[in-house]
């Protein structure tokens, strides 16, 4: 049966992030959500196994029925699983295909692979062993207050966090995602070097040295990720780049980069959380679910919340959504407009005719959507007080791309020629947008910096990550903040097997995987304070809950900047390599 395959973020999924050592995670990536009928037609049952292929590679998912999508639909979970079928064309912007991809589903007999299986053959190692969980008898608990969440975007600063025995004992307030990332185990507690498959204990001052080592002397060096760390540490990951003439790019590549692209056409009618919790009165989410990715956003700053001057809650507020099939949103909204898939355009463009007078000239339908539908949004819209548009990463990796989102931006502008309108992408990572601020900063550019030309070079689609390790340029990879194992196309991950690879991660990810050397370190917003900001540029300091005793994010890469800038002299003249030592065997 041919299918149009479409990915995304579920809850359950989300739970399992910072547990990827376990195989609860593998289990949730491995499923695939069908319509019944669909089903049906391919005498399977719920439990059943099909075999998704595209023209990348196949795969093996476990069948749930799923009423929401429509026929010749099937959705899967972000993960390794996905990215095992997914091409790694980005079309110019850095982003692929993740939510378009045509493919074909048969029944068989064969059980689904583990996330760590696929990673070993595209050349990966086993998971390295995870120590036992620290800290002893819970004690007396310590509760802190307004602590904020390390997640998502949303930055949620009102936790409550009781810690006890070195570690989090229970978190208050948090959603299900934040409270299991405070709760989470899955961390090493001293760097660790693969060895012809085998993982060995290091200290950190070798580990150090021989990231610095790599780094200095790759010719081609990219630095991924910082989606997961402070704003601080990203200045110096900038620096390092810089210092070694290398690529540096952060998670929003690949999933908002196409909205920051949209914006640079056509400017950002943004504004705070705040002002759309307090003035909101129409709130529209368009390829975007919030309920799984932003549990809270709802509750907190959009339709669930009273406000300054919406203080009867949602009753005061009108919710729409806008999707290619029945999200956990769309269905407690007011609102739920299908449209089909790839035709985001379309429809954005048949609005803004309405509002300039021309409905007359539309087709019965746009995009799936009657024109008498249309007209409806179009009107609520223009009577509005004050109205929200939250644009997901559905509008971003699928056709139309980043022209999707600047045609949501017209349609804002549009709009605010009649009353007050703005829009706000929905970043996921707690500081992804903060990676945008800090490289806009430091080189002018918000990701996919390329230094190798002695200044700062920006062209997404050639300088971002996804396309360096398409195009096997890259010959060193320093991850951070980011677990491209579980979130890069095939092609990617089998290039980064093939190169010195150096994972910094407080989390065992599914990139130690790829990772020659992977180093541990304090989790920001948990084991040490930074600086994060929130999805609408709102600067907020994390807080510290507990002590690790591992390095910070911060302390680790000053020290490899330090070593880099000794190695790397003036005019390219570099010090010779010292022969690494030997350390035993992880027990």
């Amino acid at each position: 049966m041919d299918v149009l395959i479409t990915s995304g973020r579920t809850i359950a999924q989300g739970r399992k992030l910072y547990y990827k050592d376990m195989p609860e995670y593998s289990d949730e990536t491995a499923r695939c959500f069908v319509n019944p009928f669909d089903l049906l037609e391919l005498g399977a049952a719920a439990g059943d196994y099909l075999l998704l292929s595209t023209g990348t590679g196949e795969e093996v998912f476990s069948a749930t029925p799923c009423d929401d999508l429509v026929s010749g639909t099937v959705f899967i979970p972000c993960g390794p699983h996905a990215n095992a079928i997914l091409h790694a064309t980005t079309r110019g912007t850095g982003a692929p295909d993740y939510k378009w991809l045509e493919g074909t589903v048969t029944l068989t007999r064969r059980p689904p692979r583990s996330g760590w299986d696929i990673l070993i053959e595209e050349g990966g190692a086993a998971c390295p062993p995870v120590p036992a969980p620290v800290g002893g008898e819970d004690g007396d608990l310590v509760t802190i207050r307004d602590v904020v969440c390390p997640l998502c975007g949303c930055l949620c600063d009102d936790l409550v966090v009781k810690v006890g025995g070195g570690a989090v004992r229970s978190v208050d307030n948090a959603c299900s995602l934040g409270s299991e990332k405070f709760l989470s185990q899955s961390r090493l507690t001293h760097p660790i070097s693969n060895d012809g498959g085998t993982w060995k204990a290091i200290d950190f001052e070798e580990a150090i040295r021989r990231t610095a080592e790599v780094l200095a002397d790759a010719e081609r060096p990219l630095l991924f990720g910082w989606s997961g760390t402070s704003a601080e540490a990203q200045c110096i990951g900038i620096h390092i780049a810089e210092a070694i003439g290398g690529v540096i790019d952060n998670c929003s590549s690949i999933c908002h980069g196409p909205s920051i692209m949209g914006i640079q056409e056509a400017g950002h009618p943004g504004c705070t959380l705040g002002a759309v919790k307090n003035r909101a009165d129409v709130v529209i989410y368009w390829g975007s679910n919030p309920i799984e990715s932003h549990p809270r956003h709802l509750s907190r700053y959009t339709t669930f919340v009273n406000g300054k001057y919406r203080d009867n809650g949602h009753h005061d507020r009108t919710l729409v959504v806008v999707d290619i099939r029945e999200t956990d949103t769309a269905k407690i909204a007011d609102e739920f407009i299908r449209v089909k898939p790839g035709a985001d355009y379309a429809v954005f463009s048949a609005l803004r005719a309405i509002l300039r007078g021309h409905a007359d000239i539309l087709p019965a339908t746009v995009g799936g959507v009657l024109r008498e539908r249309l007209i409806w949004l179009a009107d609520l819209c223009r009577n509005t007080r004050f109205g929200a548009l939250f644009t997901g990463i559905g509008l971003t990796q699928s056709p139309g791309r980043y022209k999707n989102v600047r045609n949501a931006i017209q349609l804002v502008d549009e709009l605010n020629r009649h009353t007050k309108f703005t829009l706000t992408p929905m970043r996921g990572h707690w500081n992804v947008n903060g990676t945008n601020q800090t490289f806009s900063y430091l080189t002018g550019y918000p990701y996919g910096v390329d230094f190798s030309r002695g200044t700062p070079y920006y062209n997404p689609g050639e300088t971002t990550a996804v396309d360096l390790l398409r195009r096997g340029e890259a010959d060193a990879c320093l991850i951070i903040g980011a677990d491209p194992g579980a979130h890069l196309p095939r092609r990617c991950n089998e290039h980064l097997a093939t190169i010195p690879t150096i994972v910094i991660d407080p989390f065992v990810s599914l990139s130690t995987s790829f990772a020659d050397l992977h180093i541990p370190v304090a989790c920001v917003g948990i084991d040490c304070e930074g600086t994060g900001y929130r999805m609408d540029s709102v600067p907020i300091r994390m807080k510290k809950v507990l002590s690790s005793g591992l390095p910070t994010d911060e302390e680790v890469l000053s020290e490899i900047l330090s070593r880099v800038r000794e190695r790397r002299q003036p005019y390219g003249v570099t010090v010779p390599k010292t022969p690494s030592s030997e350390a035993p065997p992880i027990a």
